[in-house]
């Protein structure tokens, strides 16, 4: 019987790249066909958390309590390659990491490249997947992208050697709080609250929603990622029905009036869809990949995911309607 041949195409949130998959992402996808299988990759933009300026009374927003005997084992390993952290920046950072550990489950390592490095003056961190593949075996959906750690979960390996998850913080920034208790201080920015967010969008909290020239897109390369099929208006339309790279998408996602809809996130959120960032005017790195500020504010169960984190304000759990929307889109 003639073996047949899929085809699976990457696409890079890091760097501009067209290759075949023998010699570029995938290289491991000759996985599914013979090396000559081809495949793509193209530029993504990472999804930034902006500083907040709204001083005030701190807030912490932690796990539920547990006794220790009780507290949930890991599901997932989090290998890390850290570049220019501090002993302290370490110990945070792998804080959050121990909390997505007991949150997602795959039986293939989630590996993560973290770096210092100068970003907008404004700017906390940035970060996203080094690749959003469809097609492969095990897809949930077929013509559809998935982050490269949830379609190494369900391929059941490495679709690639790049990290899984690129994720930069600022260097320039002199208001960094290191601490892990949640009691972050006046005027301080807690790290741990920002590494937790930025590894939430590493993880699949990422659409490809875009509005440029005044035309919107929630499509690559003309398929959506595995978030874009549960966004709507308020209206409850699904933005994926309105014409690509059109004016029409544009002032949808423009409109203060977007939503992410699915049975869990609504068994999470009293009944209703949760509400996305998208404000009158686009936010590259920031409208549509993330939850509305004004809905989910400071101190809020479901903070973490909104675009702005504030000074004394800690966020140290995913939320019940980030975790539902993770298991909508693949995890």
């Amino acid at each position: 019987m003639k073996k047949s041949l899929r085809l699976v195409v990457a696409v890079s949130a890091t760097s501009m790249v067209i290759s075949a998959l023998a010699s570029g992402p995938g290289t491991a996808a000759g996985v599914d066909g013979p090396a000559t299988n081809l495949g793509e990759a193209r530029s993504a933009q990472p999804v930034r958390l902006v500083a907040g300026r709204a001083h005030g009374a701190g807030s912490y927003v932690g796990p539920a309590r547990t006794r220790s005997a009780d507290r949930v084992a890991a599901t997932a390993t989090f290998n890390v390659t850290y570049k220019g952290f501090t002993r302290p920046a370490r110990r945070a950072f792998q804080s959050a990491v121990n909390i997505w550990a007991t949150r997602v489950t795959s039986s293939v390592p989630i590996t993560v490249k973290a770096r210092f490095t100068p970003l907008g003056s404004n700017v906390l961190g940035s970060a996203g997947s080094s690749f959003l593949w469809r097609d492969f075996r095990g897809a949930p959906r077929q013509g559809t992208f998935y982050v490269d750690a949830i379609a190494n979960k369900r391929f059941g390996r490495q679709l690639d050697s790049s990290p899984d998850i690129v994720a930069n913080f600022n260097s320039s920034f002199s208001d960094w709080y290191y601490g892990t208790s949640g009691g972050t201080p006046a005027g301080k920015y807690d790290f741990k609250s920002v590494v937790l967010h930025e590894l939430g969008h590493g993880l699949g909290f990422q659409g490809a929603g875009r509005v440029d020239s005044g035309r919107g897109s929630v499509r690559l390369g003309g398929l959506p990622t595995s978030y874009d099929p549960f966004t709507e208006n308020g209206a409850g339309r699904q933005l994926l029905t309105f014409p690509d790279n059109s004016t029409q998408l544009a002032t949808q996602l423009e409109s203060n009036s977007v939503y992410f809809d699915s049975t869990r996130v609504r068994d999470a959120n009293a009944g209703e869809p949760a509400r996305l960032y998208a404000p009158g005017a686009w936010q590259q790195g920031s409208s549509y990949s993330h939850l509305n500020e004004a809905t989910y504010p400071k101190g809020n169960a479901n903070s973490l995911m909104t675009p702005i984190l504030n000074p004394a304000e800690a966020i140290h759990t995913p939320g019940p309607i980030t975790q539902a929307l993770f298991k909508t889109i693949g995890w």
